[in-house]
């Protein structure tokens, strides 16, 4: 999730700034580097950034990052930016208070839009039919279809059942009328890459919460939640994470 997060975000400030990726700004994850030695930003993940402190301890070739707050004790004229859309923002001022003063907080607020929530409750319409969680969301992306024009995007809790609705979904549609694209941390970086391009067809984003936590997918005007989580737990029984 990591890596999308900063490749993504490299490319929309590289557009805003109307300066070819890598030029001025780009990223740095594992096995890709689309920086050049000119550039003034660089967007990483947390793994790029603690492998640079291995060679460069105080990182002295950065004047500002977004976030580390542990150097600020060794280097006072190096500024820390705090970006988040749910933080509680006057704890982190008072964490980061300076001379007895709070950090400044700077808030700014995003375009919103009117949401239209729809409960479709998961159940058999008749003893005869099995219906399945892979039904259910087909059905529902068959009624947003007749809603109106616009992408639509899918939760999952996992893998395995974004592969299995991608099957569905695929047997549902004629070739050609839908895209559907998958979206989990597995996948390799061109896979994910496609879910940033438009193309003709209605595009049927599948994916588990990294969709929800670390980018921003364009073009999406409905959202089905299937309502399910993966949850982490302990065995006692076998020692191991189920």
């Amino acid at each position: 999730p990591r890596r999308i997060a900063a490749s993504s975000v490299a490319k929309r400030i590289a557009e805003e700034m109307k300066t070819p990726l890598g030029d001025v700004v780009g990223y740095k994850v594992r096995f890709t580097d689309k920086t050049s030695p000119g550039a003034t930003i660089k967007l990483m993940t947390d793994g790029i950034l603690l492998a640079e402190t291995q060679t460069d301890p105080h990182l002295k070739k950065y004047d500002t990052i977004i976030i580390d707050e542990r150097l600020l004790l060794k280097r006072r004229d190096l500024r820390v930016i705090v970006t988040s859309a749910t933080i509680d923002s006057e704890r982190f001022a008072k964490h980061f208070a300076s001379e007895g003063k709070p950090a400044p907080v700077f808030s700014i607020s995003g375009r919103t839009y009117p949401v239209e929530i729809r409960y479709r409750p998961f159940e058999d319409t008749d003893e005869d039919d099995d219906k399945t969680l892979m039904d259910s969301v087909a059905d529902a992306v068959d009624e947003l279809e007749m809603a109106g024009r616009g992408d639509i995007l899918v939760f999952f809790p996992g893998e395995r059942e974004i592969r299995e609705a991608a099957d569905v979904l695929l047997r549902r549609h004629r070739p050609g009328t839908v895209e559907v694209l998958p979206l989990y941390a597995r996948l390799s970086a061109e896979e994910q890459e496609r879910v940033f391009k438009r193309s003709g067809a209605r595009r049927i984003v599948l994916a588990t919460n990294v969709a929800e936590t670390s980018i921003t997918v364009p073009g999406i005007r409905y959202v089905v939640d299937t309502g399910l989580a993966r949850v982490k737990r302990y065995s006692y029984r076998n020692k191991v994470e189920q």
